[in-house]
């Protein structure tokens, strides 16, 4: 196929994911950003002290989270890939774990862990949570992108290095670095952009000196109904974030040409090497999944004793609605979202494939921009749809197809072209080669993609937040209004809740995938 017909039916693939992306990104943003440039007096709110302050903490906060993650992500993911250990492989999937948990849990989980009766008697409201709560979500994947990284240093490099004279730690210094470094800096990449957006956990554990930009647009739009400085913030972290991204696209682009596809090698240390192993291994699943597990003790205990109190106090909550019928709407919502992100996602993830460039920067739009900003976007485009079910449906599958795109990549880029090339040449279609040669081989991917996608959908919070009608509230939205008034209801109430969230997005995401998914 030749070049200009192959970019041809990489557009004509995209057409669709790019017109979402129109409707439901470029066109609200512009209604809420026009505002601002249109006054110049919300653009000069920014450069005073209260905004100026929050748009550096901003940049700190993401700054020193992704400094913290990255590096301890290389170390841990070098300890991984460098020792076998019993329950290794279950110990990788597991790191997936934070990814998959909605904001509101981490937080509750974090709260437990350095709050006030916590090891360091912390207490919400100031900066030091905020960096712990990202490290918490991106140093598995930090580990997880790394680990990749490290199982692609072909042995007989490190082989040639120490037979001309390298200790073992020079060789790691000298040859498995810098062929790692891509694949760190790539995920470095990814938790900038996580920590820089992070809304949840700044919303409940940031007070007003320590609150993220993200927080603070919807602070300006719901609680002001100040729109104008909303737009001028959004505009900030668009420009910021498209930075980011635009780093984020090429490396991974880079990544594939400059490691090669070699298999790493581990080994089983013995004696007192072996213990120190698994002290290693259990500290790594401590520090990656200690939270969780205390949301899930706090959920059990009462009065100094195991107990199911706080689950029997469930149905005595003031919600709109009750906690089944909130359960029933978050399973409901993320399954009727799941055929629209895997249909957009797909689309876009072939047409990358197909001719990669500026569709590939595309495909995170979703992740650069405010998801707040978008949701009261779409209350000034569309009054039409204000609150209603096709508007809830398409804003979480905004947030999800960028998953199925990154996912179904990486199996994509590993099929030769020359498969489907030779498919053509026997009088096959481009269609009929696609269902034929390339779909078969995508089956774990798709079904990989699949489980990020409803994941993302069940703990999704920050959209839902402005867009849903109390008679749809579901689990996140409820989880915030009963951790958000802690002394009216004791904190194990609000923890039971993050268990049920949590055990809905486990189960939903092992019935599809297991545990296998990858980000690309």
């Amino acid at each position: 196929m030749s070049a200009r017909r192959t970019e041809a039916t990489s557009w004509l693939l995209a057409a669709l994911p790019l017109g979402f992306l129109a409707a439901m990104v470029a066109w609200p943003l512009a209604t809420v950003a026009g505002g601002a440039l249109l006054h110049p007096a919300a653009l000069a709110w920014l450069l005073r002290p209260y905004g100026l302050h929050l748009a550096v903490w901003t940049a700190e906060q993401a700054l020193i989270s992704t400094a913290l993650a990255t590096a301890l992500g290389l170390v841990l993911a070098g300890f991984l890939q460098t020792y076998h250990f019993p329950g290794k492989p279950l110990l990788l999937r597991a790191l997936l774990l934070p990814f998959l948990t909605p904001s509101l849990i981490a937080a509750l989980g974090l709260l437990d862990l350095f709050g006030a009766h916590g090891l360091t008697g912390l207490h919400p409201g100031g900066g030091l949570l905020v960096i712990l709560a990202n490290l918490f979500f991106n140093l598995p994947l930090a580990i997880r992108l790394c680990y990749g990284g490290f199982s692609r240093v072909p042995p007989q490099a490190l082989e040639a290095a120490r037979s001309l004279g390298s200790s073992p730690w020079r060789a790691r210094l000298r040859v498995t670095l810098p062929l790692v470094w891509p694949a760190a800096l790539a995920a470095s990449s990814l938790v900038l952009l996580y920590s820089f957006v992070a809304f949840g956990t700044p919303l409940l554990l940031a007070g007003p000196r320590h609150q993220t930009l993200e927080v603070l647009i919807y602070v300006l739009t719901l609680d002001q109904l100040r729109l104008n400085r909303a737009g001028a913030v959004a505009l900030l972290q668009l420009l910021v974030l498209g930075a980011v991204t635009a780093s984020y696209t090429w490396l991974q682009r880079n990544l594939a040409l400059q490691l090669p596809s070699g298999i790493g090698t581990s080994r089983s240390p013995k004696g007192i090497g072996k213990l120190l192993v698994r002290a290693g291994a259990l500290s790594i699943a401590a520090l990656t999944l200690g939270p969780l597990l205390l949301v899930l003790a706090g959920s059990l205990s009462g009065a100094g004793r195991p107990s199911l109190a706080a689950y029997a106090a469930l149905g005595g909550l003031q919600l709109p609605v009750s906690l089944a019928r909130a359960a029933l709407n978050t399973a409901l919502l993320a399954l009727l979202s799941l055929p629209l992100s895997l249909l957009l996602g797909g689309l876009l993830a072939l047409a990358i494939w197909s001719s990669p460039g500026v569709l590939d920067l595309l495909s995170l739009l979703p992740l650069m921009v405010s998801p707040v900003s978008l949701a009261v976007g779409y209350l000034l485009l569309y009054p039409g749809l204000r609150l209603s079910l096709l508007l809830l449906i398409c804003s979480y599958a905004l947030l999800a197809f960028p998953l199925v795109t990154r996912t179904l990549l990486p199996a994509l880029r590993s099929l030769p072209h020359s498969q489907l090339d030779a498919a053509r040449t026997l009088g096959s279609s481009w269609g009929r080669s696609l269902a034929r040669v390339v779909a078969p081989q995508l089956r774990a991917a798709l079904r990989a993609a699949a489980a990020l996608a409803l994941a993302t959908a069940l703990g999704e919070f920050a959209s839902t937040l402005v867009l849903v009608r109390p008679s749809w509230t579901t689990l996140a939205v409820g989880l915030y209004q009963v951790a958000q008034h802690p002394g009216q209801l004791p904190l194990a109430e609000a923890q039971a809740i993050a268990v049920l969230l949590f055990g809905l997005t486990l189960l939903g995401f092992t019935a599809l995938d297991g545990g296998r998914a990858e980000i690309g």
